[in-house]
């Protein structure tokens, strides 16, 4: 695909819809076109935009090459530079709204049936519809993995608890479809520790998140735990986003091809520089007499 008459590729497109990034991409498959005029692009469900293209990012930046991320208006559109060609991610949606009203203005009949079938294929995906369940999937031992990661979540919340960082007097875990984790006060400020496959899925390549909620515990610190998170909402690729219920989550990274201990103390790390970055929230706080325990019912929603 995107061959000129002398046989050089000029354009690589990967369509996808829950298909995960392999090995070679996105870098191998950037260095297949020119720089300067050659373009990588992926579709993928907009529920994959903001992960898959984060993950491009932070590969890309691996690889060492120059990132420069491009602003673009477009929902659902992300571009960048990366190593001189053009790296472009958008959604199905993105791909098929313009495409529909071209064929709707031609008066193509079939080429907007086509479109049409297409496009609830792609609200179906993007509604994460049941995927048919595989005997690969039964006989894998991936989802081990969640176990593991769920282990994780206590190992660092003991590790920072004893050394002073955090606190969890008090508070009990909280568990639920796709989440589990432990509640604790980071330098003051109340916060969630959590394995999540629903942020997983929604914001960025990773099953451990830091959500923060404050000092009270409600949204009147919300903002203000936002304003000292920028730091981490401006890198690139972000690591901290905002919750459907108004709070910012941290996404904590998962070392590559590591062993648990350096896994742990990465963790840790990550923790501690969200942990910095709070302190002058948690300053010289204390738990009110009578305080409500967020674990104690439904506790603060997760995304």
């Amino acid at each position: 695909m995107g061959f000129d008459e002398k046989g050089n590729q000029h354009l690589i497109i990967e369509a996808k819809f829950w298909a995960g990034l392999t090995e070679h991409q996105p870098v191998t498959y950037l260095k297949r076109v020119p720089r300067d005029e050659g373009a990588l692009v992926f579709i993928v469900p907009a529920a994959r935009v903001t992960p898959v293209w984060g993950e491009l990012l932070r590969r890309c930046l691996d690889a060492k090459l120059d990132v420069q991320e491009e602003i673009t208006s477009i929902v659902d559109v992300r571009q960048a530079l990366a190593g001189g060609r053009k790296l472009v991610l958008l959604s199905w949606r993105a791909l098929l709204d313009p495409i529909g009203a071209r064929v709707e203005a031609a008066g193509d009949q079939r080429a907007r049936e086509d479109v049409v079938q297409l496009r609830g294929l792609c609200e179906r995906m993007d509604a994460e519809a049941f995927l048919p369940v595989t005997s690969e999937e039964l006989t894998s031992q991936i989802y081990r993995r969640v176990i593991e990661f769920g282990r994780l979540v206590d190992e660092v919340c003991t590790a920072l608890t004893v050394r002073g960082i955090a606190s969890v007097k008090g508070l009990r875990p909280r568990a639920g479809n796709g989440f589990s984790g432990r509640y604790l006060r980071l330098r003051g400020v109340g916060c969630f520790l959590v394995c999540d496959i629903h942020k997983w899925m929604k914001f960025a390549p990773t099953p451990l998140w830091l959500s923060v909620y404050g000092v009270r515990w409600d949204h009147s610190d919300a903002s203000a735990v936002r304003r000292v998170l920028t730091p981490l909402e401006a890198a690139a690729p972000p690591r901290m986003f905002m919750m459907d219920d108004g709070f910012p989550t941290v996404a904590l990274q998962m070392p590559i091809g590591a062993e648990h201990d350096a896994v742990e103390k990465s963790l840790i790390e990550q923790v501690v520089v969200v942990a910095d970055l709070l302190a002058p929230l948690g300053a010289g706080e204390q738990p009110a007499a009578g305080e409500k325990d967020p674990s104690a019912d439904d506790g603060p929603s997760e995304a």
